[in-house]
């Protein structure tokens, strides 16, 4: 079936540079795996993918410190806008942003929109262990808004995170799963998705442990009457994009669907963190599943996709 993948990286050479000198060539305890135009683009045709949406994944560049980020930053978005520049009927990207520095990312915004040709952005959910939702961070959510943003956030791992625990079980495994619903509840009690309401926002991974937690968060606000009234995390949930990216079926994404909108699921292949064979399989898996409808296959694996990049 015809797709649309939101949710792949790319692997500049500055990134690959900056993996090996801060993380030994293993972000994320995982190691860096091999990227080329040319493999991305026999993947998208051995899926039927139409059309990617590339970004840099984690460790975010707030790694490094504040110049080397800068260059960084400049660096990957360089890169991504030579390569779609390249092959402009089947490529976009989202650019990276030099946060927690509000100034800098501001100026990257524009940089990125109104020069490289960005489709949007990807956010990590913490920078330095600031989170989205954090108020340090409003002038660049505030600017996001006002350029109707598309954001698809990405996992960052949290620190600390207890050594011993991470020899054994990496951080791709279960920390990305709680850093992204950290992130999502954080913004909702900070009230983000009101503040902000023309973000379009794409949360990774199926909902993550979303669709588990939602309910408890906003019994629990209720129960302990949190102050300021947070936005709704069960309404804020109708009214954000989800990517598949990941093991979504048979269990995670039939819990996410009974809470949100299916006109806002959308595709996500994950290469090349995740191998070819794993990902040609978790695209069978989709394709042939008896729990989805065909028309939901459809919506999302290309329509909801389409809709949104107004493809």
């Amino acid at each position: 079936m015809k797709k649309i993948d939101l949710h792949s990286h790319y692997i500049s050479p500055g990134f690959a540079k900056f993996l090996d000198d801060y993380f030994d060539g293993k972000g994320d305890g995982v190691p860096t795996p091999e990227f080329s135009i040319e493999g991305y683009l026999q993947l998208m045709a051995d899926l039927e993918i139409d059309y990617g949406v590339l970004s840099i994944s984690s460790p975010h560049l707030s790694a490094a410190p504040d110049e080397a980020m800068l260059r960084l930053t400049e660096e990957v978005n360089d890169y991504a806008s030579t390569m779609v520049q390249q092959h402009p009927t089947k490529l976009g990207y989202f650019a990276s942003l030099p946060l927690p520095l509000v100034d800098e990312s501001i100026a990257t915004i524009d940089q990125s929109l109104d020069k490289q040709g960005a489709l949007g952005f990807t956010l990590p959910t913490n920078a330095r262990g600031i989170y989205l939702g954090d108020a340090r961070l409003d002038a660049v959510l505030a600017k996001l808004d006002e350029r109707h943003a598309t954001v698809g956030i990405h996992p960052n791992e949290p620190k600390p995170v207890n050594d011993v625990i991470k020899e054994k079980v990496l951080a791709p495994l279960m920390e990305f799963f709680f850093d992204t619903t950290r992130a999502i509840v954080f913004m909702s009690q900070n009230n983000v998705f009101s503040k902000y309401p023309n973000i379009q926002w794409i949360v990774p991974h199926s909902g993550a442990l979303l669709p588990v937690i939602a309910q408890r968060v906003s019994m629990g606000n209720q129960m302990f009457n949190v102050g300021d009234k947070p936005n709704d995390i069960a309404t804020v949930m109708q009214q954000l994009y989800f990517d598949l990216a990941g093991k979504g079926l048979p269990y995670q994404l039939p819990t996410l669907l009974a809470m949100v909108d299916e006109n806002k699921i959308v595709y996500g292949a994950d290469a090349p963190y995740t191998t070819d064979q794993v990902v040609k399989l978790l695209s069978d898996e989709i394709e042939t599943s008896d729990i989805l409808s065909e028309s939901q296959k459809e919506k999302f694996l290309f329509s909801n996709a389409a809709t949104l990049l107004k493809r």
